[in-house]
């Protein structure tokens, strides 16, 4: 066997791998005396069959076997002895490569490969990341509460529709559908408030609700069954007005919201709400912190990449793609692949990694803090172990749980060691910084509801969910060296 390598230049080379028969011939004698003992011949017993009968069935294959198996071995355990990091996978050159298993004996494989470029981090000395700190808005706060407080209110059945009432009505040949009052538009807010139980009166639902979504819940039906040209207009009745009168906040609401005697006032209660609105905003700005990041990384960052070896290879992997297509995709392709030995480079630099136990005691936390908050952890332990165990045997969850808790690492990486412009604000200054919208063309978004207390959960034997990973990131593989594809 030779082994040859040859630079073409600086960042690929060419490496040639000879294989001649007296290199291999031996593990092929073994390998047909092993199909001797067991290959089934019609017209020998197992075993009896002439070796020449056995080598002209079998010893093409084993050859090829064989040779590929050493190729393989070769193509890597050179790169792997001589410490050479290369990206994506060495590429085959075909017009010098032969290879021909039908009547050849000596083998030449050539294969491409490209170095990992070098480059510098230096992450203190980039451009400023933009930081913000979403806190929660008096509104917020308020509506957070209120949700809290007609969740253990008291329901009545009213005289006449208020504004915020839930209503059923009868319609058409014996149909029912239910709405809340903030449901409708204008024009069917002021069509509905005021009226009383048994009124009957003609509604045309199209014009009444806010959107086509609440009129197909309304009616029962797919929004896509929803007809363009049909008014759906109906003689109504009204059958029940409900409403819930939000609870006092006094100490039996205290207790029935919070048995666990976690909170106890008003002041208490406004520092969990804003704890709470604040903690599920975050995903929103850590999430926009990652893609100013990843996008201050890709600008600044320089790594020379081998661009002909790179198309080749893409082209070579995908062949259904067109060099044209290509081109026009390739600076994405680039900011992937950029994307990717930069969060290779981090990982080294940073020690970052993810446990195995990391990963279990995330799927533990999901469990207590959705099902078992108010209880002794001693008291649950061996049911919590048993839907761990559960959960981890889900090999797709888990990995999306690793992904999840690795970016989070590389976020934190990331946010102790850039430069940070910090800001706080409520969410909606957040959307204007962020989509430099003026005050007026602010988006619109509904504060986080109340959690409910775990004491109120029922017990579902559920598994975690992992979140998408918080930043929009380009998808590559990571570098690695996969065994050469036989011919």
């Amino acid at each position: 066997m030779n082994i040859k390598n040859e630079r073409i230049n600086d960042q690929v080379q060419e490496l040639t791998i000879e294989i001649g028969k007296a290199d291999y011939s031996e593990k092929v004698e073994t390998a047909l005396k092993k199909y001797r003992r067991t290959a089934q011949v019609p017209g020998f017993r197992q075993g009896n069959a002439p070796m020449g009968l056995i080598r002209k069935m079998y010893e093409k294959h084993c050859v090829a076997e064989e040779v590929n198996n050493m190729m393989g071995e070769s193509l890597y355990g050179y790169l792997r002895d001589n410490k050479l990091n290369i990206m994506l996978e060495p590429l085959p050159v075909e017009e010098k490569s032969h290879v021909d298993f039908e009547s050849g004996d000596d083998f030449v494989f050539t294969y491409e490969y490209a170095l990992l470029p070098e480059f510098e981090l230096n992450l203190s000395k980039l451009p400023k990341v933009k930081s913000f700190k979403i806190v929660a808005s008096p509104e917020e706060k308020e509506e957070f509460i209120m949700q809290l407080r007609k969740r253990h209110g008291e329901y009545v059945s009213p005289e006449e529709i208020g504004e915020d009432d839930y209503i059923t009505v009868k319609y058409g040949e014996d149909k029912t559908g239910f709405f809340f009052t903030k449901d409708l538009n204008e024009k069917g807010a002021k069509l509905f408030i005021g009226k009383k139980k048994d009124e009957q009166f003609k509604v045309n639902f199209r014009d009444i609700f806010l959107s086509d979504q609440l009129l197909s819940k309304f009616l029962k039906v797919k929004e896509s069954e929803l007809e363009a040209d049909n008014k759906y207009t109906y003689t109504i009745t009204i059958d029940l007005i409900g409403r819930v009168n939000p609870a006092e906040l006094n100490e039996e609401f205290f207790k029935k919201a919070y048995p666990d005697g976690t909170v106890k006032t008003k002041a208490e209660l406004e520092k969990l709400a804003a704890h709470q609105i604040e903690d599920q905003w975050k995903n929103e700005s850590d999430r926009q912190f990652m893609n100013d990041a990843i996008g201050i990384l890709l600008e600044n960052i320089k790594i020379n990449f081998p661009d002909d070896f790179v198309k080749r290879y893409i082209l070579y992997a995908q062949k259904d793609l067109t060099a044209e297509t290509l081109d026009a995709k390739y600076d994405e392709y680039i900011k992937s692949f950029k994307w990717q030995l930069i969060e290779n480079k981090l990982e080294k630099e940073y020690n970052i990694s993810v446990t195995q136990d990391e990963v279990k005691d995330f799927v533990r936390q999901f469990f207590i803090a959705n099902y078992f908050g108010n209880f002794n952890p001693e008291e649950v332990k061996d049911r919590l172990d048993s839907l761990v165990d559960d959960a981890l045997k889900n090999k797709e969850d888990v990995k999306k749980i690793y992904d999840q808790l690795f970016d989070k690492k590389i976020q934190d990486v990331l946010y102790a060691n850039m430069q940070k412009e910090e800001k706080s604000g409520t969410f909606h200054d957040f959307i204007a910084e962020v989509t430099g919208q003026s005050q007026e063309k602010k988006a619109k978004k509904a504060a986080p509801k109340a959690k409910k207390p775990a004491a109120d959960k029922e017990v579902k034997e559920e598994k975690p969910a992992a979140k998408k990973p918080a930043e929009k990131k380009p998808a590559a593989k990571k570098p690695a060296a996969k065994k050469a594809t036989k011919e």
